[in-house]
């Protein structure tokens, strides 16, 4: 049966209107929400009117049952449309091919627009833009350019970003549903409810921008994040269409940002889509700060998303204020109770731990960061997301128009991690997501995506990083305790037989590297000894220096460290010290020459600092990735150091570290040879055998 839309057909009033239709299913599979956004042929809004329908979907019909949903809440639309448009647009893989295939009664032309990413078939009436990025599939007669549809559809895709009004009315639904009373209206059983917004309030600008006294812009909010507006005012802030492009904007910056810093900052403004794969102390953050500032003061973007550690939450929030003052910026922390209301604060930058993200984006269906459409997602330190889990899983779920990836490690174990982050990557907001597999595929595409400089290409002022492997002796109380603990603990893996496992094996390297750190029943340390010789010198010529530790504890990790240091003042940082308190520390150790050594976990102290006061760096003990250890010595190896940095890795000969270094070192050659730049979990790869290997079980 034909769709009504108007009682008086497109050519009669002589209008301009464009009408674009969205669907979009809920996250929770429970229904369906529509939206018809009018915009005069320039993308002024015009009108706007949405609605909802239960999905009640029978086994084995999900595209039929999709069809008739899509076809019901068009004519619901329809019916309240106005004025009547010259053209409707929908997007290819939201409107099944032939749900209208009977045609608008009053004559009205539909256009489904299919990316090329979107599996269409071939149709001999389409057009294929110049551009190549979109199909252009009539339904039923196809309108030339001699047409009034055709004209103007083709006025629409020379635009820079043709299908931006979807962009707008997808987002203009996310902000409806928020409301309580929208969903209350919309989700009585039996009632297809229509709101219409066709009064068209005065024109909501932007205001014009001001001066603050350091001379730097000042951007006021946008009209749709300030209280006290109604839903309508808030809605049509939504559908605004965005400021054109200035190309004389000047921005005022906090310092010089060098120049493989200016390539990246336009690469991430030219890409929807980019892997930022700088080596780690290049200032990946601060491109990606400075490519938002310059997004958000063309108009372009409103509502950005930056997941990252939590550690590092803080950190970006100071670079904010330092690198884009004008931006507003939210941290989501707390109860549940405080990140409902910091999900809706409408800021330009919203910050989240990964934790958290997770935690928020399954706890509910109708929870703000699942319902959202943003402008950007930044995946800080974007190794979390190597594997497919619930974590990675929830940052692709996101409804995004941009997604920009940041790691100085896109892969450490094997090539599936690659795959995971670009699946992230390589999404644009229309489609199904994409889904990859180690092969040529994903190399290729890799090579499209993915954004790398070295630190030795880019910064040639940049001292050099020489680092020490230090092989030390047990002190004799030491080695007592080392050899009575390792004999035990092979004669306890023999006497296991065929019970033996790989986490038994690993339970007696633990035992035996903490051994090897310092005896826990007498104290005894050479490594701690050595490093406290080490220390003193440096502190006399004025150096300041950085001590790693994978353990903790008070006998034999940095707990222990911190006290047989206390004559240089060491600060500490663990997975247990609160950010705020994080945040003192390292600010302490910058600014007061008293504290001569940070001491710090692995895991927690290995990512997002700046602590270039320090040209020493001392691993107490090594980590099974050569990668995490890298990444530690990089806080202090990057931009802003003036001298050569040292790092000193320790291990103690006749040991278990000596014979597990030997293995890392062999395999670290052949991983040399295959991947550029690239460090191996050489934990995860290490064979069965070789572990047992090293106390001389057979497997």
């Amino acid at each position: 049966m034909p769709i009504p839309f108007h009682d008086l057909s497109a050519e009669s009033t002589g209008s301009d209107a464009v009408a674009w239709l969205r669907f979009m299913e809920e996250s929770s599979g429970e229904g369906m929400r529509a939206a018809l956004f009018q915009t005069s042929a320039q993308g002024e809004p015009l009108a706007f009117c949405f609605s909802r329908t239960e999905r009640r979907e029978t086994a084995g019909k999900r595209a039929t049952v999709r069809s008739t949903l899509v076809s019901s809440l068009a004519k619901s639309l329809f019916g309240a449309a106005d004025p009547s448009p010259v053209l409707i647009l929908a997007l290819a893989d939201e409107v099944p091919e032939g749900t209208f295939r009977d045609g608008i009664r009053t004559g009205p032309p539909l256009c489904r627009i299919g990316t090329e990413h979107l599996p269409l078939h071939d149709r001999p009436a389409h057009r294929v833009p110049a551009n190549g990025r979109f199909r252009l599939l009539w339904e039923g007669e196809r309108h030339g350019d001699e047409t009034p549809a055709g004209r103007l559809l083709g006025e629409i895709m020379d635009r820079g970003d043709p299908v931006e009004p979807f962009d707008r009315a997808a987002k203009c639904l996310d902000q409806a549903f928020d409301d309580e009373h929208v969903r209350a209206m919309t989700t009585l059983p039996g009632l297809a409810a229509v709101v219409s917004l066709s009064s068209l309030p005065k024109r909501l600008e932007y205001p014009a921008d001001r001066a603050s006294g350091n001379g730097h812009a000042v951007h006021e909010p946008l009209p749709a994040f300030r209280s006290g507006l109604t839903l309508a005012e808030r809605l049509w802030a939504v559908l605004a269409a965005p400021r054109p492009r200035d190309p004389d904007v000047r921005l005022q910056w906090a310092g010089e940002l060098m120049p493989f810093q200016q390539e990246g900052v336009r690469t991430l403004l030219d890409k929807r889509q980019l892997l930022l794969a700088d080596d780690m102390g290049l200032g990946k953050t601060l491109q990606a700060i400075a490519a938002l500032r310059i997004l958000r003061a063309r108009g372009e973007v409103r509502a950005c998303l930056v997941a990252a550690p939590a550690g590092l939450l803080d950190q970006w929030r100071r670079e904010i204020e330092k690198w884009a003052p004008e931006l507003s910026a939210i941290v989501i922390r707390g109860p549940m109770s405080d990140r409902s209301w910091q999900w809706r604060a409408g800021k330009d930058v919203t910050l989240v731990s990964y934790d958290t993200l997770r935690s928020d984006f399954g706890g509910s269906a109708q929870s703000p960061v699942r319902r959202r459409t943003w402008d950007v997602v930044v995946a800080d330190e974007a190794q979390r997301i190597k594997n497919r889990n619930d974590t990675s899983n929830a940052l692709k779920g996101l409804r995004r128009a941009r997604s920009w990836a940041l790691t100085g490690t896109p892969l450490e174990n094997h090539e599936e991690e690659l795959a995971s982050i670009l699946e992230f990557v390589d999404h644009d907001g229309a489609g199904p997501p994409r889904q990859y597999r180690p092969g040529v595929e994903l190399r290729q595409r890799h090579s499209e995506l993915q954004l790398r400089r070295k630190k030795g290409d880019v910064l040639e002022d940049l001292p050099p990083k020489q680092v020490t492997r230090v092989t030390i002796d047990l002190g004799p109380r030491q080695r007592n305790s080392y050899d009575k603990a390792e004999q035990e603990g092979i004669i306890y893996l023999r006497s296991l037989g065929a019970e033996v496992r790989v986490t038994h094996v690993l339970e007696l390297i633990t035992r035996l590297k903490q051994i090897c750190n310092a005896d826990s029943k007498t104290g005894e340390s050479t490594k701690l000894d050595d490093i406290g010789d080490r220390l003193e010198r440096l502190a006399d010529q004025g150096h300041k220096a950085l001590l790693f530790s994978q353990y903790v504890s008070d006998t034999s990790g940095v707990r222990a460290a911190a006290n047989r240091l206390k004559e240089f003042a060491p600060l500490t940082i663990t997975g247990d010290t609160p950010q705020r308190e994080r945040t003192d520390v390292i600010e302490r150790f910058k600014a007061r020459g008293e504290h001569k050594v940070l001491i710090l976990s692995l895991r927690a102290g290995g990512l997002g600092l700046n602590l270039q006061e320090a040209s020493y760096v001392f691993h107490l003990d090594r980590w099974w990735n050569p990668a995490v250890e890298s990444q530690a010595e990089d806080r202090s190896h990057r931009i802003g150091q003036k001298v050569k940095v040292n790092v000193i890795k320790y291990s103690c000969s006749g040991t278990i570290e000596e014979r597990i270094d030997e293995i890392l070192e062999r395999k670290q050659e052949l991983f040399d040879e295959l991947i550029d730049d690239v460090s191996l979990d050489l934990s995860a790869r290490m064979s069965d055998e070789e572990l047992f290997g090293l106390f001389g079980l057979k497997r």
